[in-house]
């Protein structure tokens, strides 16, 4: 018996489609191009051509018209054309640092759809990522009806109510999404990141089980030996903790690039860049930015929540608006001012045009305050574009003790290859170098809008830095800032857990532990 005829529109578009990809798969992209256009121009809303022009264009260097088609794909699955993709257009929406859109996305889709049932463990992470926490929790409820069972709903759920403060109920889902999927090396990560077995060790034998489910030297090893090195340091097995994290740093040095010396070079180079003299401070409409960087691990989430804590202040988290108001300013995608096309972009760059676009990204997202805190660790390299564009923001440094910050970086796994430096001693301290450098000259060149902290001085005196603090940013006093245990926002990075925590000291020198392992990284920065 034959099935139904398909729609004459429908058969042609897809005839379009196939050749489209044919001519793509043999390397003839103009062609392709040519046919995605010719069938978005006939059906605009065909989700998957979007993506694929969207690609094309990114590869060719054009931000706005790569950006725009994922937002036409964006608008097309709300019209219901067609949801089979929806988990791609999100994924991508995040790349442009578009968290509302993502959430519209999916919120607006319908949750008995057989294409949304199926990516939903992929849209409520996407939905978490987004930073849309309470809405995650509803979309989860929704779908575990329909999806009962599934290890990944239980793990990003765990995810959530950890970013929420409730570590019980992370920890209870980190351990019903192991029983679901025992060789899931995320989930592994992010329990061993979250607390410590009862009794030490316990955790071992499922690791190594899960190790060798996985080829060697992947990066689902990577997680695993990043994992077994929390669960061997937790019970003080110092030897055995070193050769997992040795292991699992070797396999994720192997998958990044990274070049002290072009680092270093690309420094220089960027501590001339001033088209002009720096715009002098002026009055502003709110909110004022206050950037809080540095090298990651080195206290930036802990300051942030010491802050926030103020009433006049809120904390938007880790966000990419900068980077994504360069990225549209220039035209060109832009990520970090220390990769090597970046440099010529920045000198041509419309500073202004770079403020209001990132003004205008804060105020959609930003509450009804006076300061708002955007504490992405990377914008540290961005300080030269945030004082001519942003004249009005005020800069936070975190500064740690060039030992501990080395081995705090050295111990984590990031996500998404963020820090390339920091898998090997040598790469770490070379850029710690650079970092506690660069700090250095732009708190002497512009003293007014960059501040560097000391780490070491918050944990001594939490109520003295903090005072010392809001009077730099122009907050007004208020008592009770540092008493970050009162701070109930969620918390979106990897001390989510340990921030919870009130203010201590226990981090200062914990790198003596490892001081025989970590003697060439002692040396190195001594050189």
């Amino acid at each position: 018996m034959q099935g139904p005829t398909p729609h004459p529109e429908a058969a042609a578009s897809t005839e379009l489609w196939q050749r489209a990809q044919k001519l793509e798969a043999a390397g003839q992209s103009e062609q392709a191009r040519a046919l995605y256009e010719t069938l978005l121009a006939t059906y605009p809303q065909h989700v998957p051509a979007r993506l694929r022009m969207s690609r094309m264009e990114q590869f060719a260097g054009r931000y706005q018209p790569s950006r725009q088609h994922v937002l036409q794909a964006a608008d097309a699955v709300r019209l219901h054309a067609s949801t089979r993709h929806i988990a791609f257009v999100t994924a991508r929406l995040l790349e442009f640092a578009e968290e509302t859109e993502v959430a519209s996305v999916i919120l607006s889709a319908d949750g008995s759809d057989p294409d949304v049932i199926r990516q939903s463990p992929t849209l409520a992470q996407h939905l978490w990522l987004a930073g849309r926490y309470e809405d995650t929790l509803r979309f989860l409820d929704a779908m575990d009806q329909r999806v009962p069972g599934h290890p990944l709903l239980a793990f990003t759920r765990a995810n959530v109510l950890r970013y929420l403060g409730d570590a019980d109920g992370a920890q209870r889902l980190y351990e019903t999404a192991l029983t679901r999927a025992p060789h899931q090396p995320d989930i592994h990560w992010a329990l061993s990141t979250h607390s410590r077995a009862q009794p030490p060790l316990a955790r071992l034998e499922r690791l190594r089980t899960a190790l060798s489910h996985h080829p060697a030297g992947s990066v689902e090893q990577a997680h695993l030996f990043h994992a077994l090195f929390r669960e061997y340091d937790a019970a003080g097995e110092v030897d055995k903790a070193w050769d997992a994290l040795s292991q699992g740093a070797a396999i994720m040095r192997s998958r990044v690039s990274y070049d002290p010396r072009v680092e270093a070079e690309r420094l220089d180079a960027l501590r001339a860049l001033r088209p002009g003299a720096l715009v002098a401070d002026e009055p502003h409409a709110d909110p004022i930015p206050i950037f809080i960087v540095g090298m990651p691990r080195t206290g930036t989430t802990l300051l942030d929540r010491v802050v926030g804590n103020h009433g006049w202040a809120r904390s938007l988290g880790e966000r990419n608006d900068l980077p994504a108001a360069i990225s549209e300013a220039s035209g060109r995608f832009f990520q970090s001012a220390l990769q090597a096309d970046q440099l010529d972009l920045l000198q041509s760059l419309d500073m202004r045009r770079v403020g209001q676009l990132y003004m205008a990204r804060l105020r959609r997202i930003a509450p009804p305050v006076r300061f708002v805190i955007d504490k992405n660790p990377q914008n540290l390299f961005n300080i030269p574009v945030i004082l001519q564009a942003l004249p009005q923001a005020r800069i936070l440094c975190l500064r740690r003790d060039p030992m501990d910050a080395c081995f705090s970086t050295l111990k984590e796994l990031f996500q998404g290859d963020a820090y390339p430096y920091s898998y090997a001693l040598d790469d770490v301290a070379e850029h710690c170098r650079h970092a506690r450098s660069w700090m250095a000259h732009w708190q002497a060149v512009a003293p007014a809008s960059v501040r560097v902290v000391d780490y070491e001085a918050l944990v001594a005196d939490p109520q003295g830095t903090a005072a010392s603090v809001l009077e730099f940013v122009g907050l007004p006093a208020q008592e009770g800032v540092h008493e970050i245990t009162r701070n109930e926002a969620p918390v979106a990075t990897a001390s989510s857990s340990q921030v919870r925590e009130g203010i201590h000291g226990r981090g200062v020198g914990a790198w003596k532990r490892y001081a025989q392992h970590l003697q060439p990284l002692i040396d190195r920065l001594e050189r």
